[in-house]
């Protein structure tokens, strides 16, 4: 059932503008800020699962990163413009994620290259850049919400202006990384080992994966298979929380599998595992205990949040890409689920149609829609105190929204062309909002984002 050259041709969308794939869920700098040690992933492309659809993946798994803050439409891997067999390039893009309201702003400069060095090895190369500043939720409570608190618990209120607004702390980080990539080749076995680099003021990572990938069936069938490891350091820099260094390790494992159901239907199916361990708190976000003593409405004292130092995640997913040919177009969708040890259970649907227009242009619209239950140690607020009550505080507790009970809308539409034999360029616009569902955190917490990128491969 393979498909011959001119089949391909005229089903193959023109240079669509995709993310490299990952295994997750949500933006890598997670609805509003990336701080968290128990979010943040580096630039790795590590864990590729099979087939045409699968979409990027998120940090945090669905603790609501990109809760989402993008749609990962939004993430920081390099725009993957469709090559033909054979085809070195070189690869420039630049990404401005910006929230309303004077919320989080990214700016991404990322470079990609692949070069086939020799018949049976080709290496890829990865760089990024970017700049992020703004505001973020300290994971204090509105005013108003305060205020309750207080009375309800303490018979008093602390002086200060009411107000429907979360507390924000403004933030300035840059970060460089980077990851490259071996792809050995002999007859139907491909081997690719990985290595990735990320560094900030804060954090530090550095990555390892290894992945296979065999043909079967006469090429209708390619098996993945993958695992990665990841040392990360996090720095005390400007936490208001943590003064040591701190180390998380994190494990994942992949397997995959791509299936040519028709010379135009392409199913594929992966399933990945990941085990965290270490600091995996955000050490710039606190919780409010009700008995602790205030003395702003504005300016709460907060304590840092306890995450369980133990965190395993799974994620099935399946997609399928239709080609259309008398439309001369495709049709894309998949569903992912994930579940985790914090009692997060989340839903990933993403739709996507590509449209080839002329010889050279494709138009894309494209969809997602994510809903994830909450973390079962998020509260707004917690009972005890670490003077006067300390038996009362749970084992565990955070107030980050990102582990709240949300949904995120993600929609848009990618351009490509490939204006010249030697050069394609890219173009896409994404609306990202996020929604909270619990009745309880503030509106105002949940981000909402434009994210417009730009890129061009060179072909040579």
């Amino acid at each position: 059932m393979n498909l011959d050259a001119k089949q391909r041709e005229a089903c193959r969308p023109v240079g669509s503008l995709q993310l490299e794939h990952a295994t997750n869920s949500e933006p890598w700098w997670s609805g509003s800020d990336r701080r968290s040690a128990g979010n943040r992933r580096p630039p790795s492309l590590a864990l590729r699962p099979s087939g045409p659809a699968a979409p990027a993946q998120d940090a945090l798994g669905p603790v609501g990163n990109r809760a989402e803050a993008l749609v990962l439409a939004v993430a920081l891997y390099l725009v993957s413009l469709n090559r033909t067999v054979g085809e070195n390039y070189l690869d420039y893009r630049y990404e401005n994620y910006q929230e309303d309201s004077g919320r989080i702003g990214v700016n991404t400069h990322a470079w990609l290259f692949e070069d086939k060095l020799v018949p049976w090895l080709s290496v890829k190369g990865l760089a990024v850049y970017d700049a992020i500043s703004g505001a973020t939720p300290t994971g204090g409570p509105t005013p108003n919400q305060a205020q309750s608190i207080m009375l309800n618990t303490l018979g008093y209120s602390a002086p200060g202006t009411p107000g429907d607004q979360v507390p924000l702390a403004q933030m300035h980080d840059k970060r460089w990384a980077g990851s490259m990539d071996a792809i050995l080749t002999l007859g139907p076995h491909r081997l690719t080992p990985e290595f990735s680099y990320s560094s900030e003021h804060d954090y530090l990572s550095y990555g390892a994966a290894l992945n296979y990938s065999v043909d079967l069936n006469a090429k209708n069938t390619t098996l993945n298979l993958g695992c990665a490891h990841d040392w990360d350091t996090v720095l005390p820099a400007n936490s208001p929380f943590l003064y040591r260094t701190k180390h998380k390790d994190t494990d994942q494992l992949l397997v995959g599998v791509n299936q040519l159901l028709s010379p135009k239907t392409v199913l594929s199916a992966n399933f990945s595992f990941a085990t965290a361990r270490g600091y995996l708190s955000d050490p710039y976000r606190g919780v409010m205990f009700d008995e602790s003593d205030q003395y702003s409405l504005n300016n709460l004292i907060l304590y840092p949040e306890k995450r369980p130092g133990h965190r395993q995640s799974y994620v099935p997913e399946i997609s399928l890409k239709q080609y259309l040919t008398p439309l001369h177009a495709a049709v894309e969708g998949s569903y992912r689920y994930y579940w985790d040890t914090y009692g997060i259970a989340a839903h990933t649907v993403e739709l996507a149609w590509r449209q080839k227009v002329w010889k050279v242009l494709q138009v894309s619209p494209v969809f997602r829609y994510y809903r994830q239950s909450a973390a079962s140690f998020y509260a707004v607020h917690f009972p005890g105190d670490f003077v006067y009550d300390p038996a009362a505080i749970p084992a565990n507790y955070s107030s980050d929204y990102r582990l709240s009970e949300l949904e995120t809308f993600s929609a848009g539409v990618e351009l490509s062309a490939r204006v010249r034999q030697w050069l394609t360029l890219g173009l896409s616009y994404k609306r990202y909002e996020m929604h909270g569902l619990d009745g309880i955190t503030s509106p105002s917490a949940y981000p909402k984002a434009n994210v417009v990128t730009i890129g061009a491969r060179i072909w040579f």
